[in-house]
């Protein structure tokens, strides 16, 4: 196998969340010399960021810190190479693919594209000088600072549940603004049904953040009827889907919506890389699901180099 040295390895995984993680653990286990490249402080990317993981088979509470941690851990065991620096770009050469990082070239004959998505954000007067100060994506993270006191979560999917269940424990009233019916999954929809502290606020969007200094509420704007009415909360937190990470990849890597298209076995269009998980067309959005392609995106990368 190449060896480690002046930055060449066997596989570069570009991302340090669960699915980078694994997919590093895995390519390592294997018997491939890893690198890993995550931009972000903390690594588990928005998993670490869930106070108790659904859907995951372990065995009691899981979060997602713990189970990053974990995976980091794991990891460095094996060897795998760390690199904090935020990806720069991709491309071939050399006789194989570099990955450009903080002005670092890191070299690998493989690639694993685990580079995930990141929150939209409601793109909304407002929101930009109140972030921090009443708007922020981290029911778990921040809150503790609303208990006792109205917040309202936008977004209608599971990331916009699993948020509401969580400050639903904390706060006085949850308004959940959604502008059509919940997509998220029928069992979380019914536990927040069942809560006397949730108020589901339909066919609405946020115009603006309401506030000075910090949040006190939200400017509403009906989707059938254009009606406009403000609605008073200490706290907004926009969950309203997700962007792909992957504008440092090549043209030669196919991408539909900036998500990249790969075949049954996470290949791309360009040889040698691979993609998993959010960062990928056609992920489901469960973390048993990440976890999954990782190993598979990562079992291909081997193949495809055995075949080399």
């Amino acid at each position: 196998m190449v060896s480690r040295r002046h930055g060449r390895y066997d596989v570069l995984v570009i991302g340090g969340g669960v699915t980078g993680l694994t997919a590093a653990h895995h390519a390592a286990r294997s018997g491939l010399s890893t690198a890993l490249i995550e931009g972000e402080p903390l690594f588990g990317g928005q998993i670490a960021t869930v106070e108790q993981l659904d859907g995951y088979p372990a065995v009691g509470a899981l979060s997602g810190i713990d189970l990053a941690v974990d995976l980091v851990e794991r990891c460095r065991s094996l060897g795998v190479a760390f690199h904090q620096a935020p990806i720069e770009s991709l491309a071939v050469g050399g006789g194989g693919l570099v990955g450009l990082a903080a002005g670092e070239r890191h070299r690998a004959r493989a690639v694993v594209v685990a580079s995930g998505a990141r929150l939209k954000r409601l793109g909304v007067p407002g929101e930009d000088t109140l972030l921090g100060k009443g708007v922020s994506q981290c029911a778990w993270c921040d809150g503790h600072l609303y208990r006792g006191e109205d917040v309202a979560v936008v977004g209608g999917g599971d990331a916009a549940a699993q948020e509401a269940l969580v400050l639903a424990g904390l706060c006085r009233r949850v308004y959940v603004v959604a502008r059509s019916p919940l997509r998220a999954k029928p069992d979380y929809v019914n536990r927040l049904s069942r809560l006397d502290n949730v108020e589901f606020v339909w066919s609405s969007v946020v115009d603006e953040v309401l506030g000075s200094g910090a949040v006190e509420g939200v400017r509403l704007r009906g989707v059938r009827d254009g009606g406009v009415r403000e609605l008073a909360c200490e706290a907004v937190f926009p969950f309203i889907g997700s962007i792909p990470n992957s504008e440092f990849l090549p043209a030669e890597v196919a991408c539909e919506d900036g998500y990249v298209l790969t075949d049954a076995e996470y290949a791309s269009s360009l040889p040698g890389v691979f993609a998993a998980g959010a960062v990928r067309r056609g992920y489901g959005g469960h973390v048993a699901e990440a976890v999954g392609e990782a190993v598979s995106a990562a079992s291909a990368a081997a193949r495809y180099l055995r075949a080399g």
